[in-house]
Parts: C-alpha cells; structure tokens; sequence
C-alpha cells in the first residue's frame, strides 16, 4: 500500500482526488494538511506527499521539501503554480513529480507511483515545458534578487543603496550581471524594471511578505 498525505490550503480540491482514490487498490490518501508544519508537527509517516507550492505563510519552497524528505517521504508537486524559476527550484531541490492541478486526475496516481518507486514524472507536455523553459535557468545571486525586488517596488536607486547597505555606484553592477543572466537565457530585458518584472513573472523574487525570494 502506497500511503499518500496532502498538503494544500484549499482541501475541497482534493475531495475529487479522494473519490478517485477510493478506487484504486493499492494508494491511499490518509491525511490533509493546511501547511507543511502542520504535517510535520502531525508525526504522520506516508510515502508520497502531493505538496502545493502556494502555501500562505509557508515561503521556502527548498525549506518545505527538504523538511517532508526527512520524514521519510517523497514529494510530487500538485499545484496551480506556473512560474518556471520557482517550478525548476523544487524539482532541483528533491521534488520527483510535478502535477498541474488542471491535469486529469490519472497523471495523479502515476505521479504517486513513480515517485514512490524513486522515478520521476512530469504530467503534462505543459507541465514539462514549465521547468524546461529557459527562463527557469536564470540562476540570480541573493543580492541581485534583492536589489531586483526593491527595483520591482518602486524604490530610487538611493534608498535601495541604503537599504541594503550598498554603495549607489555598486547597484549597476548588480543589474548589469542579472541582465547578463536573463540573456543567457535568451530572453533579454532593456531596462532595470523590465528585469524586475521578469524575475517577478518567473518567480525568482516576490512583493508579497507571503513567500520569500528564492535562497
């Protein structure tokens, strides 16, 4: 018996995977979670976890797989998100699967299978050409993420220099090397806002105190 633990904000979207299951023989959906603490802090043992990316209050998408993997589990991504920075992160960080939540409900249980065998899967053709996107190369330090996320809000190049306690003349650098990366990817940005926007759309940094930018 395969045992499966959801983690997901929204678990009246998992009640037609619950039917579903119900039907299969050897998978079993035994638990729902609001939040990988929560599951975490449950002490419950499974063999796959379907692990949503968009978790209030929950930002480390690293920081989540890294905890359900040390409890023993593998984790296949069942999530909304389409961002290929953010996609490529937690497949590179351990997750074996990635499920869209559009996807039929089957490419759900061969996920689940695979994974619990150690193989990956990857759902779809769209799913696929999520992490295989170009843009989810972009490999951004910590400090260009940071200088971008203060760019995306609007800050003057000053108070950017202030805040993160930088000379103002050390700022170009930082934007011209994640200009360079974003056209190794071939997807060229002209201005530093444009950049910004970029990396926002890709999921390589955030406005939102709900998740943190990448580590």
């Amino acid at each position: 018996m395969i045992t499966i633990v959801a983690v997901d904000d929204h678990p009246m979207l998992l009640k037609g995977l619950q039917a579903c299951l119900d039907d299969i023989g050897d998978l079993e959906l035994t638990a729902v979670y609001p939040s990988v603490s929560a599951l975490v802090d449950s002490c419950v043992r499974a063999s796959v976890v379907l692990l949503d990316i968009l978790l209030p209050g929950e930002p480390d998408v690293a920081d989540n797989i890294r905890r359900i993997r040390e409890s023993g589990a593998q984790v296949v991504l069942y999530t909304s998100e389409s961002r290929p920075g953010i996609l490529r992160e937690a497949v590179d960080c351990g997750a074996l699967g990635l499920v869209l939540k559009g996807d039929p409900e089957e490419r759900i249980i061969e996920a689940v299978r695979a994974a619990a065998a150690g193989e990956h899967f990857v759902s779809s053709q769209l799913a696929y050409s999520m992490i295989t996107d170009p843009r989810a190369d972009v490999r951004l330090t910590a400090r260009e993420r940071e200088v971008l996320t203060l760019v995306a809000k609007g800050l003057p190049r000053r108070l950017i220099a202030k805040q993160l306690g930088i000379s103002e003349n050390t700022l170009p650098t930082y934007l011209t090397r994640a200009s360079q990366r974003y056209a190794d990817a071939h997807h060229p940005a002209a201005s530093p806002s444009e950049l910004a926007a970029f990396a926002l759309q890709d999921g390589y940094i955030e406005l939102s105190s709900e998740r943190r930018p990448m580590p």
